[in-house]
C-alpha cells in the first residue's frame, strides 16, 4: 500500500491499494474510488474495556473496512475541519493516543484501552500505519529527561508508550497555571504529538 496526505489546509488521505489491501476507517469518510471494493462495516470490539473506551471517547462503535478487489486508488477525509497526519506503528513502540483523533490504520494495527484522563485514551499495537486527526498545527516533540513537559488534555494527539505520563486537574493544576480543566504532566523518553487549537474551538471556525 502506498499513501499520499495532501497539504493543509483541507487535507485528505489517498491510497493506492493492491488487490485484496484492507483500509479500516472512520464511517463517511470516502471521497472516491477509481476500482471495485468490497465493503464490511463492524463492531470494534472484543470486550467490554473496548466498548468503554469507545463511549467515552467519544467514537462509534462501528467502523468501516474497504477491501480492493483490484488495483486501485480511494480518497478519504475527515467529517470535521480536521487535519491528517500518520504514524508507523512498530511492534516494539506502541503508541497512545485520544480514541477521538482516530481516522485510519492498516489491518495489522490493533486498538485497545490504554489509560484514562477525561476521555479515555487508546493503545495502537502491531505494525503498519495509522493515520490521525490533527486540528490547527501539528507539532512533535522528542523528550528525553525527567524534568516534565505539561500539555494542556485539549492539546495533546498521542505519545509513545515509553512516555511517562500523569493527569493533573482541579486545584493541582491551578497552581502550575490559571487555566480550569486537565493538564498531563509527561517526562521519560519519547516522542509526543501535540495540536495547537482545541477540535471543538476549530468546528467553530
Amino acid at each position: 500500500m502506498k499513501f499520499e496526505i495532501t497539504q493543509s489546509p483541507n487535507s485528505y488521505l489517498i491510497l493506492e491499494l493492491n488487490k485484496y489491501e484492507k483500509i479500516i476507517i472512520e464511517k463517511g469518510c470516502l471521497i472516491f474510488s477509481d476500482g471495485e471494493y468490497g465493503f464490511k462495516n463492524k463492531i470494534e470490539v472484543k470486550s467490554y474495556k473496548n466498548i468503554i473506551s469507545k463511549i467515552f471517547g467519544g467514537k462509534s462503535l462501528t467502523y468501516n473496512v474497504y477491501t480492493a478487489n483490484e488495483e486501485m486508488k480511494m480518497a478519504f477525509s475527515a467529517k470535521d475541519t480536521a487535519e491528517i497526519f500518520s504514524l508507523e506503528i512498530v511492534e516494539q513502540h506502541p503508541i497512545l493516543f485520544y480514541a477521538s483523533q482516530h481516522f485510519a490504520r492498516t489491518e495489522n494495527i490493533e486498538i485497545k484501552l490504554g489509560g484514562l484522563s477525561q476521555e479515555f485514551l487508546v493503545k495502537a499495537e502491531g505494525s503498519g500505519t495509522l493515520f490521525l486527526k490533527v486540528y490547527g498545527k501539528l507539532i512533535e516533540k522528542l523528550i528525553d529527561s525527567n524534568k516534565p513537559i505539561y500539555v494542556d488534555e485539549d492539546a495533546l494527539i498521542a505519545f509513545e508508550e515509553g512516555v511517562e505520563y500523569d493527569w493533573i486537574t482541579g486545584g493541582i493544576k491551578k497552581l502550575i497555571t490559571s487555566g480550569e480543566g486537565g493538564l498531563f504532566k509527561l517526562k521519560g523518553k519519547g516522542r509526543v504529538w501535540i495540536q495547537s487549537r482545541d477540535k471543538m474551538e476549530y468546528k467553530k471556525d
